[in-house]
């Protein structure tokens, strides 16, 4: 390079000449330059955006699993609650007059089902004990129905929020013809006129299929009851 051609620096330009001939050329600074400073916010908050999404769905996924276990635990609560009521109902043996022995038939229809009770614990329905006349309903409302029991003398407790489901309740004898409404048989209607064991299922079921609940409520043996032979009565 001639002294002529030597690079003559002008500010931050290196100017080099070369007879008629001028090129300018400038040195590279380190750092970001604007377009790639405005990349990396961009993939930033793309990440941040993807970060707070699968936070965000996380926890409405957490929100709806905690809902539905509640939802599943009441309804374990209420199961068992019902069965409690149908394990306490006093249901005579067949063959013995219920008056004779002061009790009020088993009686059942689609709105509910009534009955003497004793409680084998304390529940929504009462302390653990007899309970006298003891009857299980359906009260309908705008969103569905609740299913209530009540106690002699007592004010109606809701025992299943069946809500927005609507429900009704059917029994039958052997689990194959189930009726819409059952009474007790007559006392004579027992072969040979002797005491039987007398059982009732009782179910619970909604009109979209989603809920069916079935239980038992006997009279157990005959032998439970050693004063109802003289209450055999006679056509």
């Amino acid at each position: 390079m001639s002294p002529s051609e030597a690079p003559r620096r002008r500010g931050g330009a290196v100017l080099f000449e070369a007879g008629s001939k001028v090129r300018y050329g400038r040195r590279r600074r380190a750092g970001f330059s604007l377009i790639e400073a405005l990349i990396v916010l961009l993939v930033a908050g793309m990440a941040l955006m993807l970060v707070f999404s699968i936070g965000g769905q996380a926890a409405r996924t957490g929100l709806q699993l905690g809902r539905r276990a509640l939802t599943v635990a009441d309804g374990e609560v209420s199961q068992d609650e019902l069965r409690s009521l149908v394990a306490a109902l006093v249901i005579p043996p067949a063959g013995a007059d219920p008056a004779a022995l002061k009790l009020d038939p088993f009686t059942g229809g689609p709105r509910g089902f009534e009955a003497d009770a004793i409680l084998a614990r304390p529940g929504l329905c009462g302390p653990a004990g007899p309970t006298g006349r003891l009857r299980v309903a359906i009260d309908s409302q705008a969103g569905g129905d609740l299913v209530t029991c009540q106690a002699r003398g007592q004010t109606s407790i809701v025992v299943a929020d069946l809500r927005p489901r609507r429900v009704r309740f059917s029994y039958s004898a052997d689990g194959a013809d189930w009726r819409d409404a059952w009474s007790p048989p007559p006392a004579w209607a027992s072969p040979h006129g002797a005491l039987a064991a007398q059982s009732v299922l009782i179910r619970l079921s909604s009109d979209d299929g989603r809920i069916e609940w079935i239980d038992r409520a006997t009279s157990g043996p005959p032998w439970l009851y050693p004063h109802a032979a003289a209450t055999v009565a006679r056509p």
